[in-house]
């Protein structure tokens, strides 16, 4: 393996969430992190960004919370009876009886990016998205179109290579996911968004992370980058457990994912001098997505 993104999705979801993304790069542990601007500590996460020069993306989200649209009657077929988003399901669910409005799509992601620039004072370094919705069939050409508008160069291509290897109940969501992927790769090139060439990081989230998992990842892999300018992925999840009544997309509050102690797993695993020696034992550089520009 050449290079190696580690990028924390999930910034600006809560006051913990934040103190540990931060933590880590100013570690060295992590090169980059996804901002969530619909998460209620975006602006927070921002001005964390400011000081500490941590590049960011776009976490693009359809599927938690509330819109950042203010005007929800031109967005309202994405959202339930509460004005929030239908869920992971409930929004791939409703696209597929056909009862969501692209037009809708299209307005969220606009204001999305625009609230980015706003909060940030820049434009994304890459764009992904909240649940992978970025590479669903239905969507992926709007991401793309809108984000080359906006002069976003980069996107996630979450093909990860072991998801077999992922028994769960998820492991059929993810098959779908890497499927989707492939299939949006034709999208990707036709608008010139370049994308890493391999992808870690969705079969080995929470408690599933271990240096054995994160070898297997990496094993799975590193045969097949050959190229000196090979460029691969790390999508991680690390966090301290969030205070149930502080934080999270809405007025609901974060998850129970981001309240349980796997978030604190990965921020140990990612800290530990253990997870330093594995990345060397490979030869492994880290690097920034603009590396895949070059």
């Amino acid at each position: 393996m050449k290079y190696l993104i580690i990028n924390a999705d999930d910034f600006g979801y809560c006051p913990k969430r934040n103190a540990a993304i931060i933590d880590l790069f100013r570690a060295g542990r992590i090169t980059s992190t996804s901002l969530l601007v619909n998460g209620l500590f975006a602006h927070e996460a921002c001005q964390l960004s400011n000081t500490y020069r941590i590049p960011m993306g776009l976490h693009l989200n359809l599927t938690e919370g509330k819109p950042v649209t203010i005007d929800l009657s031109l967005v309202h077929t994405l959202v339930n009876d509460k004005n929030l988003f239908h869920g992971k399901l409930g929004l791939r669910n409703a696209l597929e009886k056909g009862h969501i409005n692209i037009k809708h799509i299209e307005h969220e992601i606009y204001s999305q990016l625009r609230l980015f620039q706003t909060l940030s004072g820049q434009i994304p370094q890459h764009i992904d998205s909240h649940q992978h919705i970025h590479v669903h069939p239905n969507i992926v050409n709007q991401v793309c179109k809108i984000s080359n508008e906006f002069g976003v160069k980069r996107i996630r291509a979450p093909v990860d290579e072991i998801i077999s290897h992922t028994l769960d109940e998820m492991n059929s969501f993810y098959t779908k996911i890497v499927n989707q992927t492939l299939s949006s790769f034709e999208i990707f090139d036709k608008y010139s968004l370049k994308y890493p060439s391999y992808f870690i990081g969705m079969a080995i989230m929470g408690k599933n992370m271990t240096l054995d998992s994160l070898k297997i990842s990496i094993e799975a892999n590193k045969n097949k980058m050959t190229a000196s300018n090979t460029v691969c992925e790390f999508m991680c999840h690390p966090g301290f457990p969030s205070d149930p009544c502080n934080g999270g997309c809405s007025f609901e509050g974060p998850d129970d994912f981001s309240q349980s102690h796997e978030r604190q797993h990965e921020y140990d695993l990612l800290s530990s001098n253990e997870f330093s020696k594995l990345l060397n034992s490979y030869n492994i550089e880290l690097c920034l997505y603009n590396k895949i520009d070059k």
